[in-house]
């Protein structure tokens, strides 16, 4: 994206952190869900009602891909999305909640589910409030940012497919409000302005809650599988965590921790919270060691979850160089810019290598970390890709998040070969971004400083020429 888009770069990390945010507090939760919580900080263990493997996302996510693919395609369409949840229902998933069970068990099409869905209701008036529809939701933000009308519309629709009772669509609508806030604002406050949507008697209830989660200790938000308390417990997380003043994105991830902390429906309400963790500390602020695990239905990982985003918000549409839909647009940049491949051996660790996009068609590693745009398939040479969004720009509001990227790539890059695999770094050049990681990477694994490291790596790519606010940034490294 180029910052005459509509949709920056910056903006794109946060509408991609929104569903990777959602599943990657689903899969933290996952193996704590009706057990004991973590004491400390959490992790991807697996296990749980699945039982799921580590990194595993569960129906919460599985439910709100259906919402996602809908979105994706331009046009969020309520009965498009009913009736993906029945495919996917009768595809037999690990778990499902016992209110969307009995929905989409009892509904023959997606035309009856919002009759069926309304005689749950009428026969339970009282017990028709579940979590299942605000723990899918977030993709409805994405597909109608910066119009409230259309969220709220679509978030109470939506949820009625199987929640019926209006308390879960005005959970779902005031959250959606608060992802769009984050993604377009950078706040997490937001959430108010989605009570401040709702009828007069709606309003003064949900103000009662979201006032008591803001002022009661944690820890009493339990049991949560009613759609208030669920919601109260992962705004009670988020907003009693404190966010750090020397690296305020690191918030997500202690919010998440006291999220899954609180206990009970451990994975819907990290996938709640991390939906508008996500959506105001963009997808950078998640570790790759998290992102780098995530997988599940339909046999998706997290770049899959960001073309999902990303397209859902851009109403369908790729954009000059066809991303995110094309499978390679590697031929596009060797085209514009006239590069040709390159791939060299980084000092002091050659089973790390660096280049540039059209290197990566070929390039043979077991990981590659590309930080620019690349096609929906991943690379014939590389076992694993993962994609980081940075921005090739001086001015740190281009990358908030810069410090806590390069400190993260460089210890995931450590971490992968601990593991003894081959790292291919990349970005469309190879001049500023790539030059700037690998140096992280170094100064890390060698014990110096940041600029140190890019001496060392210029060595070996004297064409290397990180920007001035790259070069600052690896300044702060000591």
């Amino acid at each position: 994206m180029t910052e005459h888009d509509d949709l920056p770069a910056r903006t794109l990390d946060r509408v991609v952190g929104a569903l990777v945010g959602l599943a990657t507090g689903d899969a933290l939760g996952a193996g704590y869900e009706f057990a004991t919580p973590p004491t400390g900080r959490a992790a991807m263990i697996g296990g749980g009602l699945g039982p799921w493997a580590p990194g595993e996302w569960t129906d919460d996510t599985q439910q709100a891909i259906c919402v996602a693919e809908s979105a994706a395609t331009g046009a969020l369409d309520a009965g498009v999305v009913g009736q993906r949840l029945l495919q996917w229902f009768a595809g037999g998933p690990k778990d499902v909640g016992n209110q969307t069970h009995a929905v989409l068990s009892a509904a023959c099409s997606s035309q009856d589910l919002h009759s069926v869905s309304q005689s749950y209701f009428e026969r339970r008036p009282g017990g028709a409030a579940g979590n299942g529809s605000l723990m899918r939701t977030a993709p409805v933000a994405l597909a109608h940012l910066g119009d409230d009308e259309a969220i709220v519309a679509a978030a109470c629709e939506i949820s009625a497919l199987t929640h019926a009772d209006p308390l879960a669509g005005e959970a779902c609508a005031i959250w959606c409000v608060a992802i769009d806030r984050a993604v377009r604002e950078r706040r997490l406050d937001g959430i108010w302005d989605g009570v401040d949507l709702l009828p007069g008697d709606a309003r003064t209830r949900w103000a009662g809650w979201l006032l008591a989660a803001e002022t009661e200790p944690v820890s009493v938000f339990t049991p949560n599988g009613f759609v208030v308390r669920a919601l109260q417990a992962a705004w009670a997380a988020i907003h009693q965590t404190p966010v750090p003043a020397e690296e305020p994105c690191r918030h997500l991830q202690d919010a998440l921790h006291t999220a899954v902390r609180v206990g009970d429906d451990t994975d819907t309400v990290g996938a709640i919270a991390g939906a508008l963790l996500g959506a105001r500390w963009g997808a950078s602020a998640i570790p790759l060691a998290w992102k780098s695990m995530l997988h599940g239905w339909p046999g998706l990982a997290t770049r899959d979850l960001l073309r999902l985003a990303v397209l859902a918000a851009r109403k369908g549409t790729d954009d000059d160089v066809g991303w995110p839909s094309a499978p390679d647009v590697t031929g596009w940049y060797q085209e514009h810019y006239h590069e040709q491949p390159f791939d060299l051996a980084l000092p002091d660790d050659p089973g790390v290598r660096f280049g540039n996009a059209p290197a990566a068609a070929t390039v043979g590693c077991d990981v590659m970390l590309s930080l620019c745009r690349m096609g929906s398939t991943v690379p014939a040479g590389a076992g694993a890709q993962h994609e980081l969004i940075l921005v090739d720009s001086p001015y740190l509001g281009d990358n908030p998040n810069l410090d806590f990227v390069l400190r993260d790539a460089a210890t995931a890059i450590g971490a992968w070969r601990a593991e003894g695999k081959t790292v291919f770094v990349h970005c469309v050049a190879g001049i500023s971004r790539t030059p700037t990681v690998v140096a992280a990477y170094l100064a890390s694994r060698l014990g110096i400083d940041g600029l140190s490291g890019l001496v060392r790596v210029t060595e070996a790519h004297p064409r290397a020429n990180p920007n001035p606010g790259f070069l600052e940034a690896l300044a702060r490294i000591s």
